[in-house]
Parts: structure tokens; C-alpha cells; sequence
């Protein structure tokens, strides 16, 4: 969407085991896939009941604007974050993101892989509500002389339907705007999105061997008017929303020390709209494996953010419930360090999500 998410609210109003044998296997396969289900449920019933509050990030559901960051790591995974902008403020930006993903293996690297997600995207008088299916191939380049090195090519197919409410707008005379859409008072929007994403080692080392990535993606590849909002008495188009052209690219480096169960990982993501121009977000990770992450950055529209993190396995108090997989659960703030932090508030985002690896 051509719209500063925003600015538009501040105008807003009320309102595997080699030797484990093929049953043994299936019968864990099934575990696995009944632990996946039963979050599944919970984190939809919490992104539609308590509607936590939260800030979301690229490096967590980075599928969503590259669709050959599906399942990057060679895990399953389903997983939830809710954002909440600037709280306290009426019709603050809220995002809403529930998604599956999952692998297929061949050898010592992922295949390809296959995901889907829901959201919720509501600013001020909009709403936002969809589902993409997305697809990821991956093979071996063999770039820069590397053996195991991958590059995935990833399509994204999605379906949005934007509703808007003028109640919920802040005009001097509400009865003098009217807003127009292509069909009744809402409108279906169907869309596209390509992608690619390479890294430096085969998706089985990750957690194993240094590496570096890199990924490139374009979105809305349909462009098309959404709608417009009209003065009433003389009919003047005061601001159109539309579907336009978004690309982003991001690169980061995975460093870990030999024989050590931490890492870090500084990266970095630009998005380029346009007729917006350029967002940039500078990251920093820590991860000790197994156990919990701390992360935090700065982007060019003056925010600044941290997030800390838990990881819980089967040796965690939650051994009986993971099992073979890790829960992870993240809160991350946010908060504007640029012009306008003198009438903002903080944002908050929770992360919750059930992994675990294909072997």
C-alpha cells in the first residue's frame, strides 16, 4: 500500500535418528504434527481474543515481503505476532500475522518449501484482512566456489480485502467526505510477489557454521487504486490509496565461534517504495542457543527498538509438551527517537511460535 502507515493514524479517531526405523519415525512425525496443530489453535484464539499488543519485525516473519525466506532454516514452524503502535493513541497502526511454514528436504539441504499466513492490518479508518500461499525452490549455485552453498526462488500469491470506516477519520465537517471504491463499500485486491534469497552454507549448517545471506524480493507486482477519498459538495479527490510496486533487500552475517552454542548476527533490510522512497532497518542479534536472544536496531523513520526472548526445548520445564521441538517466545518495544517522539507512545510486539527441524 502507497500510505504511510503512520502518519495516517495520527489523524485517526476514536473509534532423526539414522537408526530410528520408518514407524518410529511416522509415529514421531505424527507428534509433531499434532504439537503444530494445538498451537495453532491457541494462537489464533489469542490473535482474535486478548489481541496482545506487539511490534513485528522482518527477521521473525520475513516470508511475509520474501517469499524465498519460506521455511529458511529447514524447520517447520507456526507462529504468531501481534504489533501495537504507539499505545494509548485512538486508531494507532495494529498488525496481525499467523502463519505456517514447512520444508522439504533432499539430502543435505532443503528442496523447496511451502507456507501460508493470515493477517490483520488496521490503521486508523482502514482494515486490512488476508491470506497468501507462498512457494519456495531451492538449489545449489555453487557461487564464489562453494559446494554447499544455497539460493531459493520464492512466489508469493495473496488476496486482501480493504474495508474503510470515515467514522473513524478526523475532517473538520465528516459529512463532507465521501470515499470512493471499484466495487460496493469495500474492495478485493489480489497480488502478487517474487523473491530470491541466497546463503553461503547449506540450511543444515545455520545453527552450525558461520555464514553469510542475502535476499531480494518484489511485492504487489499488480498495481491498482484501492480507493478514494472525495469532498462531498464538489466531488475534489483529496487522497487516493493505492497498491503500488514495494521492494526490499536485505543482507546480514551469521557469526559463530568455533565449538560455541551462541551467536551473532548483524543485518540489514531496505524496503524501496515507489513513491515513498527508501526504509532502511539496521539489526543486531545475540542468540544463545537453546536458551534465549536479545536483539535491537534503529530505522531511518527515527525508531528505535529491543526485543528479548526465551527459547524452550526438551530441556526445558516444557519438555513434556515440545518434545523434539522448541517454543519461542519473544516481547519487543519499540519506541520513536525522530521528530515526533514528543506525541508518540511506545509499541509493543509478542512473538510466539512452535519449531522444530526436519531431519
Amino acid at each position: 500500500m502507497e500510505i504511510n502507515r503512520k502518519k495516517y493514524a495520527i489523524t485517526s479517531g476514536s473509534g532423526s535418528n539414522p537408526e530410528m526405523t520408518g514407524s518410529s519415525k511416522g509415529i514421531q512425525y505424527s507428534n509433531r504434527l499434532m504439537i503444530l496443530l494445538f498451537f495453532g489453535c491457541i494462537v489464533w484464539t489469542a490473535g482474535n481474543g486478548q489481541q496482545l499488543p506487539a511490534w513485528s519485525s522482518y527477521y521473525e516473519t520475513g516470508f511475509v515481503w520474501n517469499p524465498a525466506l519460506t521455511a529458511r532454516w529447514n524447520s517447520i514452524e507456526t507462529s504468531i505476532t501481534h504489533r501495537q503502535d504507539w499505545i494509548g493513541f485512538d486508531g494507532a497502526p495494529q498488525y496481525t500475522n499467523i502463519s505456517f511454514q514447512m520444508p522439504f528436504v533432499s539430502g543435505y539441504h532443503t528442496k523447496s518449501a511451502m507456507g501460508f499466513f493470515v493477517e490483520r492490518d488496521a490503521v486508523g479508518p482502514q482494515e486490512k484482512i488476508g491470506g497468501a500461499i507462498t512457494y519456495n525452490y531451492r538449489f545449489r549455485p555453487q557461487f564464489f566456489g562453494k559446494k554447499d552453498d544455497v539460493l531459493g526462488i520464492g512466489f508469493l500469491a495473496n488476496i486482501s480485502r480493504y474495508q474503510f470506516n470515515l467514522q473513524n477519520t478526523v475532517v473538520y465537517d465528516k459529512s463532507q467526505l465521501t470515499i470512493d471504491f471499484s466495487q460496493g463499500n469495500s474492495v478485493i485486491n489480489p497480488n502478487l510477489g517474487i523473491g530470491a534469497f541466497y546463503i553461503s552454507i547449506s540450511d543444515f549448517y545455520a545453527y552450525q557454521k558461520s555464514h553469510y545471506y542475502a535476499g531480494l524480493s518484489v511485492n504487489q507486482l499488480i498495481p491498482g487504486q484501492i480507493a478514494q477519498f472525495r469532498g462531498r459538495s464538489d466531488n475534489v479527490s483529496l487522497a487516493a490509496i493505492q497498491a503500488g510496486l514495494h521492494a526490499t533487500m536485505h543482507v546480514g552475517y551469521r557469526y559463530i565461534p568455533f565449538r560455541k552454542k551462541y551467536f551473532y548476527e548483524p543485518n540489514l533490510m531496505v524496503m524501496y517504495g515507489l513513491s515513498k522512497g527508501i526504509h532502511a532497518m539496521a539489526h543486531l542479534r545475540f542468540e544463545m542457543m537453546q536458551s534465549f536472544w536479545l536483539a535491537g536496531g534503529v530505522t531511518t523513520t527515527g525508531e528505535g527498538f529491543a526485543q528479548a526472548g526465551v527459547i524452550l526445548d526438551k530441556y526445558s520445564f516444557m519438555k513434556s509438551i515440545v518434545r523434539e521441538g522448541s517454543l519461542r517466545i519473544g516481547l519487543k518495544a519499540s519506541w520513536n527517537v525522530g521528530s515526533v517522539r514528543r506525541i508518540t507512545n511506545a509499541g509493543l510486539e509478542f512473538y510466539g511460535a512452535y519449531v522444530f527441524e526436519v531431519e
